[in-house]
C-alpha cells in the first residue's frame, strides 16, 4: 500500500530522490521549460512541468518526482492565492521537521483556509478539485492517477470501520477525494432522504421538460441538487420533530439527528436519475407530432420506462467490471464525492483548526495566530454567507426574468446590426443570433447565458471554454459565410442557419410526398426532389464523423497505455479499501437485474409491435444487441479517460443502413441503442459515486429506481400535457414554444432512416464530401500531440484539445448562435477575470451565483407560464416581437 505523499521544501530534496512529493512555494522566474520555485526555506528549486502540469498563480502547491540532479518532474500544480503566506507556513515545516503533530494539522488547515474554505459554508463550499482552469482536474480528459490533486478538506467525521486506517485506495487521485472510513451505524435511508428524494426528482423532471422545449433551454443537474438539498436538509434536522413512530413493529423516527452525508448523496441519486430524460421524450415526441399524432401517451410511458429500465438493469449487470474494480475510477465521481465531503467534514474541522492553530501558535510565536485570523477575516469579504448570497442571486433572477421572459422579450436576443441595417439582407444574415451569424448580437436573459445545449459557463474550466469557441469562432464566424456565399454545393439558394430539411427549389421538405403505408417509396422520391440541408447543417455531420474519430485517437495517444494497465488491474486491485468496505452491506443480486432487464426488454418490444410503431421485432433485438454489446468496451474508456466516445452518430449510422426507409426505426434505435447506453453509462457512474460514499448497495436500487420512475411519468404527461394545449407547439409561430432538439431528432430521422445515408452522403450526392471527416478526424490529434511534446514550454498548445474543438460546433443548430458568444464571455469574466483578481471572491461564490441564478429562473418562467400565459395575460406590442429585429435572416442569399 502506497504511502502518504510527503511535503518537502528545497533543503530536504535530496533526502527524498526517486520520491513523488509535495511542494509548497512561489514561482520565481523561468527557467528552460520549466521554473524555478522558492519554498518556505528561502531556498529554491528547479520545476520541470509536465504537459498536463498547469497553473496561473504565483503561489502553487506542486505534486511531482525528485529526480538524481535535485530538479522536480512537476505532474501536476494547484494554485495558491497570490497573497499566499509562505513565511508561516515556514513556520509549520519547522515544526514539521521538529515532529510536531499540532503543526501537521495546522499545515494542512493553513492550505485550506488558503483555498477559501470557511466557517459560513451552510450552503457548502467549493471543493479545490473544481478549479480546473487553474490546475489539473480529473474532469480533464488525459490524466493519470497523479496528475490530479485532490486535497482532503478535513478529517472523516465518520467512526473508522474494522478496516485499519493504513488501507486505502491503491491510486493517489482515489485516496486525496474520497474517505477511507465508514459508520455502518450512520442513517441513510430516512425520512429526510425520502421526502426530499422525491422532492427534488419532481422538481428537476419538471423544469428539464418544461424548459427543453423552449426556445433557450435551461437544465437542472446534480450541481443544483447538491447545493439546495444540503440548507434543506439541514433545516429538517432543526425543525422535525424526533419522536419514535411505531408502525407494525417497525420503529422509525422523521428526525434521527444531524443531516448526514449518506443522506446527501442518496437524495442526490435519486434526483439525478431525470437528468437526461428530456432528450429521451424527444424521440417520441417526433412520433407524435409527426409520424403518428395519435401515438397514445400510455405506449410512450411504456416504451421510455423499458428503455430506462433497461439501462439501469444493464448497468447494474456491468458493475463487476464497471464499477467494483478500483482501477474504474470515475473521475467526475470524485468531484460529487469531494463537494459531499465539503459539506458535511469542513465545517467544524475548520473552526477546530483555528482553535489548535492557536494553540499552537503559543511555540511558534503570535505571526501564526494573528495570519490565520486575518485570512478568515478576508474569506468571509462583506461577512456574507454562501446561502445568503445564494436567496440574492435567486431573487435577483426570478424577478429579472420577468423583463425578458414576459415584459420585452427582444432583450433575449438583440442584434445590432439588424437594429442598425433592417432592411439590408447581408446585415440581417451575419447579424440575426437567431437564424443568422450572429455577429455583433447580445443578451441580457440568463437562459441565453446557461443554456442547456452548453450548460453554465461558471461551471466550464476556462482552458474547455477557449476550445470550444475557437472551433465555433473558426467554422461559424470564418469558414461558413466565406462558403455559404460562393455558394457551395447549391447552399446560397437555402436559409443560412436551420436544421429543417429542403427540396433543390428551397421548399420545405414533405415527407408525405415519398412515403407510402408508411414506409419510404423510391420512386416516389426519384419523382419528388433529393434532400437538402442547409450549409452548416451537413458540417454538423461531417465535423461530427471527424470529432467520433478524434475522440477515439486521442484516447488511444493519451488514455492508451492507462486503459490497458486499468483493465489489467481489474483483478488484482479489485478489493481495494472501499470494495472492503461496501461488502459489509448486503449487496443486489445479479439476478435481480437480469430479470428487470429481461422484463424491460420483453415489454418495450411487445408494446412497440402490438402498438404499430412501424419497426419489426428484429429492430428492438438489435437496438438492445448494441447497447450490450458497447456498454462495457465504452464503460472501461469512460470509467478511466473521463470521456465518452461519441454514441449517438454510431446508433443513427447503424439504423440508416438496416432500418433504411422506416423512419420510425431510428426513434427505436436512438432509444435502446444509444439512449439506453448512454444511459447505462450515467447510472453506472453514479453507482460508482455510491461505492466511493458507502451506501448500501440496496438502497441504492430503490431510490434510483424510484426515480428513474418518477422522471418517466412527469416528463413524458408533460410534454404530452404540453402539445395539448400550447398552440402551434414546436413551430415557429408558437414561440416560445419552438421545439429545438425535437426538430432536429425530426429531421434526422428524416435523413438517417427515411431517405438513408447511402442516398443522402452517398455517391452523386453534393454533401459526399463529409465522409472524409473521417479520415481527417483520424489523423488531426496526431501532430498536436507531438507538438505538445516537442515544445512543452508553449503555454497554449499544450491547452490545445482537438476533440473539444471540434465538438464546439456540434450543437449548431439547434442551439441558437447568439448563445455561444455569450456563454463564452460570461465564462470569461468569471473564470478568467474574477478567477485571476478576485479569487478569494470567486472561490467562496462563483458556484453559487450559478445555483442561484439558474434556480431564480427556473421557477420565474413557471410561474409566468401558470399564472400569465395559461390564464391568456398576454402583453402584445413590438418589445415582445421577436422576430422583427431580423426579418429578412430567413430568407436564403440566391433565389432557388
Amino acid at each position: 500500500m502506497d504511502k502518504p505523499t510527503p511535503r518537502i521544501n528545497a533543503s530536504m530534496i535530496q533526502q527524498h530522490a526517486g520520491t513523488t512529493v509535495r511542494i509548497v512555494g512561489r514561482i520565481v522566474r523561468s527557467q528552460g521549460s520549466g521554473f524555478i520555485i522558492e519554498t518556505s526555506d528561502g531556498n529554491t528549486m528547479l520545476v520541470n512541468p509536465t504537459v498536463e502540469c498547469t497553473y496561473s498563480a504565483n503561489f502553487i502547491e506542486l505534486l511531482g518526482k525528485v529526480q538524481g540532479d535535485g530538479s522536480v518532474s512537476g505532474y501536476t500544480a494547484v494554485d495558491l492565492s497570490d497573497n499566499f503566506d509562505l513565511k508561516t507556513y515556514g513556520l509549520f515545516d519547522i515544526q514539521l521537521m521538529l515532529g510536531t503533530p499540532q503543526a501537521q494539522e495546522s499545515e494542512n488547515k493553513l492550505l485550506i483556509s488558503d483555498f477559501g474554505f470557511g466557517k459560513d459554508c451552510e450552503l457548502g463550499s467549493t471543493p479545490v478539485v473544481n478549479d480546473t482552469n487553474s490546475r489539473c482536474s480529473a474532469s480533464e480528459v488525459g490524466l493519470t492517477d497523479d496528475d490530479c490533486n485532490f486535497e482532503e478538506k478535513g478529517a472523516a467525521a465518520s467512526t473508522k470501520s474494522d478496516i485499519g486506517e493504513a488501507d486505502d485506495s491503491p491510486f493517489e487521485v482515489v485516496r486525496t477525494a474520497v474517505s477511507n472510513s465508514d459508520n455502518p451505524a450512520m442513517p441513510s435511508m430516512t425520512f429526510r432522504s425520502g421526502v426530499l428524494g422525491v422532492f427534488f426528482v419532481c422538481l428537476i423532471s419538471f423544469v428539464n421538460q418544461f424548459y427543453w422545449e423552449r426556445d433557450n433551454p435551461i437544465a437542472l443537474n446534480l450541481l443544483i441538487v447538491q447545493l439546495l438539498c444540503y440548507p434543506l436538509g439541514v433545516a429538517m434536522a432543526w425543525g422535525l420533530p424526533k419522536r419514535m413512530w411505531n408502525c407494525f413493529g417497525y420503529k422509525w423516527t422523521m428526525n434521527p439527528g444531524s443531516f448526514t452525508i449518506k443522506e446527501h448523496v442518496l437524495i442526490s441519486l435519486m434526483s439525478n436519475a431525470s437528468a437526461y430524460m428530456a432528450l429521451t421524450v424527444d424521440i417520441f415526441a417526433v412520433l407524435r407530432l409527426y409520424y403518428n399524432p395519435s401515438f397514445s401517451l400510455w405506449t410512450a410511458l411504456v416504451l421510455l420506462l423499458s428503455g430506462q429500465l433497461f439501462a439501469y438493469s444493464l448497468a447494474g449487470l456491468s458493475r463487476t467490471l464497471l464499477v467494483l474494480p478500483a482501477s474504474m475510477i470515475w473521475p467526475s465521481s470524485l468531484i460529487n464525492a469531494s463537494l459531499f465531503r465539503t459539506f458535511h467534514e469542513n465545517q467544524s474541522e475548520f473552526d477546530k483548526s483555528i482553535d489548535r492553530a492557536s494553540t499552537s501558535s503559543s511555540k511558534v510565536g503570535p505571526a501564526v495566530d494573528m495570519t490565520l485570523r486575518a485570512r478568515w477575516r478576508r474569506m468571509g469579504l462583506s461577512g456574507m454567507s454562501r446561502t445568503q448570497f445564494f436567496w440574492i442571486c435567486f431573487a435577483c433572477s426570478f424577478v429579472w426574468y420577468f423583463v425578458p421572459g414576459y415584459l420585452l422579450q427582444v432583450l433575449s436576443t438583440i442584434s445590432l446590426l439588424c437594429l442598425i441595417a433592417p432592411h439590408s439582407h447581408l446585415a440581417n444574415l451575419i447579424g440575426d443570433g437567431k437564424q443568422g451569424l450572429g455577429v455583433l448580437s447580445f443578451s441580457l436573459d440568463w437562459s441565453v447565458f446557461s443554456n442547456a445545449f452548453l450548460n453554465s459557463p461558471i461551471a466550464t474550466p476556462f482552458w474547455a471554454a477557449c476550445n470550444l469557441f475557437v472551433g465555433f469562432v473558426l467554422v461559424f464566424w470564418v469558414a461558413l459565410p466565406i462558403a455559404y456565399f460562393n455558394n457551395l454545393w447549391g447552399a446560397a439558394s437555402l436559409p443560412l442557419y436551420s436544421a429543417s430539411v429542403f427540396t433543390t427549389n428551397s421548399t420545405q421538405y414533405n415527407i408525405s410526398r415519398v412515403m407510402r403505408n408508411g414506409v419510404f417509396d423510391a420512386q416516389a422520391y426519384e419523382q419528388y426532389s433529393p434532400l437538402r440541408m442547409s450549409l452548416e447543417f451537413s458540417w454538423v455531420y461531417g465535423i461530427g464523423f471527424a470529432a467520433l474519430m478524434s475522440i477515439l485517437v486521442h484516447i488511444v495517444l493519451y488514455n492508451g497505455k492507462e486503459i490497458i494497465a486499468r483493465v489489467r488491474e481489474t483483478k488484482t486491485k479489485h478489493d481495494d479499501i472501499h470494495g472492503k468496505l461496501i461488502m459489509q452491506y448486503p449487496s443486489v443480486k445479479a439476478w435481480w437485474y437480469l430479470v428487470m432487464l429481461v422484463a424491460s426488454a420483453a415489454a418495450g418490444i411487445a408494446v412497440g409491435v402490438g402498438a404499430h410503431v412501424g419497426v419489426p421485432w428484429w429492430g428492438y433485438i438489435l437496438s438492445f444487441a448494441i447497447a450490450i454489446v458497447l456498454i462495457i468496451p465504452v464503460g472501461i474508456i469512460q470509467a478511466v479517460s473521463n470521456r465518452q466516445p461519441g454514441l449517438s452518430l454510431v446508433a443513427e449510422l447503424l439504423s440508416g443502413i438496416v432500418l433504411q426507409g422506416i423512419p420510425t426505426g431510428y426513434s427505436i434505435l436512438k432509444l435502446y441503442g444509444h439512449g439506453s447506453l448512454a444511459q447505462a453509462l450515467s447510472y453506472a457512474q453514479d453507482m460508482k459515486l455510491a461505492h466511493y460514499m458507502k451506501i448500501p448497495p440496496r438502497q441504492v436500487l430503490l431510490y434510483q429506481g424510484i426515480g428513474i420512475v418518477i422522471s418517466v411519468v412527469i416528463q413524458t404527461c408533460l410534454f404530452f400535457w404540453l402539445v395539448d394545449h400550447i398552440p402551434n407547439m414546436c413551430r415557429p409561430e408558437g414561440y416560445p414554444w419552438v421545439c429545438r432538439s425535437t426538430n432536429l431528432v425530426y429531421s434526422a430521422s428524416i435523413i438517417w432512416n427515411l431517405i438513408g445515408p447511402l442516398k443522402v452522403f452517398g455517391e452523386g450526392s453534393p454533401y459526399s464530401p463529409l465522409l472524409w471527416g473521417f479520415l481527417f478526424g483520424l489523423f488531426l490529434p496526431i501532430p498536436v500531440y507531438f507538438l505538445q511534446r516537442r515544445f512543452p514550454r508553449c503555454t497554449w498548445l499544450k491547452h490545445v484539445y482537438i476533440p473539444v474543438i471540434l465538438s464546439g460546433i456540434v450543437g449548431l443548430p439547434p442551439m441558437p448562435p447568439v448563445d455561444f458568444p455569450m456563454w463564452f464571455l460570461f465564462g470569461f469574466i468569471f473564470n478568467f477575470l474574477i478567477h485571476r483578481y478576485w479569487n478569494m471572491w470567486w472561490q467562496k461564490y462563483n458556484f453559487t451565483l450559478s445555483a442561484g441564478l439558474d434556480s431564480g429562473l427556473a421557477l420565474s418562467g413557471i410561474f409566468q407560464f401558470l399564472a400569465l400565459s395559461q390564464n391568456g395575460i398576454e402583453i402584445n406590442w413590438w418589445g415582445n416581437q421577436v422576430d422583427r429585429q431580423c426579418p429578412l435572416s430567413a430568407q436564403p442569399w440566391l433565389a432557388p
